[in-house]
């Protein structure tokens, strides 16, 4: 389908459309990968003044089958909406996610909000959930017309990454470990063990977790082991940002967390990055801690996540 770089109105952002757009029929539709540039125009607009994560490598990650489970929704061939789904957590607790997930206007959510649902329902799902951020006053529109319920609020916090020391891990008794030696299932034993109580954490096959795990930045992001070899802490970051921090349940409240902030700030801040982002679940009370005994502050509003049962 031809299409061209799509401009969204103010109003439109806010679920009001002009005329003829809302008399346009609108129709779903497989990822179309000639449509990204304009898809990503859309969610920086309807995001703004908030920065819009990049869409071509989330859309065709391995949770979202590589972009098999995407959906674009289209009016008078433009984009005007987007929706993925992740899958993985149905086995485990039956919650299917739907993210990313916005839209131009109401109608174009309910839309794509209707068509994950009978996805997730024919997959097995019990529940399915959709972050919802400021500004996406159309997308909470359809959620509330289709009975989600609100769970708990996403905290986007940050940190300066000015000052920090270099961290001399070794010297504390831990070995780092290069990826290139990483041992994949010990890593992935590791992060499902930390992220089984965390909210919207669905669990990863190997595949998938070493597929989005290992282009990530392991300059500023680092896996720890001790003296025996065994996998004791970790900390992806990518883009500048903390997307996922992890310590053994048993060395909790030793500072390990502490030092590995520190290292991806120091590392974070030769590359002139000059601040550390982090996104934590309201109800996970640990982190929050963490983060705020750490000097993060709160970056921009609280997105909200909200749940349908199916």
């Amino acid at each position: 389908m031809p299409i061209s770089i799509f401009t969204l109105g103010c109003r439109a952002a806010h679920g009001e459309v002009g005329s003829a757009s809302a008399r346009a029929a609108l129709h779903l539709g497989p990822l179309d990968l000639a449509a990204l540039p304009a898809v990503q125009a859309l969610y920086a607009q309807l995001l703004a003044p908030a920065a819009a994560p990049d869409l071509a490598s989330t859309l065709q990650d391995a949770a979202r089958g590589h972009g098999r489970q995407v959906l674009l929704a289209w009016r008078a061939g433009q984009p005007v909406g987007c929706a993925g789904w992740v899958s993985l957590g149905i086995a485990r607790d039956g919650q299917c996610f739907a993210a990313p997930l916005f839209a131009a206007d109401a109608d174009a959510a309910s839309a794509l909000l209707a068509s994950v649902s009978r996805e997730a329902r024919r997959l097995g799902a019990r529940s399915l959930r959709v972050s919802a951020w400021a500004g996406e006053d159309a997308k909470l529109q359809a959620l509330r017309a289709a009975g989600f319920q609100y769970c708990f609020d996403w905290v986007q916090f940050a940190c300066a990454t000015a000052g920090a020391r270099a961290v001399d891990f070794a010297a504390a008794g831990w070995q780092r470990v290069a990826p290139a030696d990483f041992d994949w299932p010990q890593l992935a034993a590791l992060y499902a063990s930390t992220f089984r109580a965390v909210p919207n954490a669905p669990p990863v096959d190997l595949a998938t977790f070493q597929a989005e795990w290992t282009p990530a930045d392991w300059d500023a992001g680092c896996v720890l082991a001790d003296a025996t070899g065994r996998y004791r802490a970790f900390c992806l970051i990518e883009g500048g940002a903390v997307e996922a921090v992890g310590v053994d349940e048993a060395l909790r409240g030793q500072g390990l967390a502490r030092l590995l902030y520190q290292h991806a700030c120091e590392r974070l801040a030769l590359r002139g990055i000059t601040t550390l982002s982090a996104l934590v679940a309201s109800s996970n009370h640990a982190s929050l801690g963490l983060h705020q005994g750490l000097g993060f502050y709160e970056a921009q509003p609280r997105g909200a996540v909200y749940e349908l049962a199916l």
